[in-house]
């Protein structure tokens, strides 16, 4: 994650899946910051997905501190 401003940050997260000899995937996306929630606005994303949809599997994140 890199913060842009104090509200707003850049997020990028990566896996390797043990599913058929390894299976990459990645996300890449924004990430809202308020007092008690933040939300992720992100793609998934990897080579399989890629060849039908180039930018991605669309993903949403909720996060609240309670």
């Amino acid at each position: 994650m890199k913060r842009i401003s104090r509200k707003l940050g850049l997020v990028s997260e990566n896996w390797i899946l043990p599913v058929d000899n390894y299976m990459g995937l990645y996300s890449y996306g924004i990430r809202f910051f308020g007092e008690k929630m933040a939300v992720d606005l992100a793609f998934i994303n990897n080579r399989d997905i890629f060849d039908f949809l180039f930018i991605g599997i669309p993903y949403v994140d909720f996060v609240v501190k309670f």
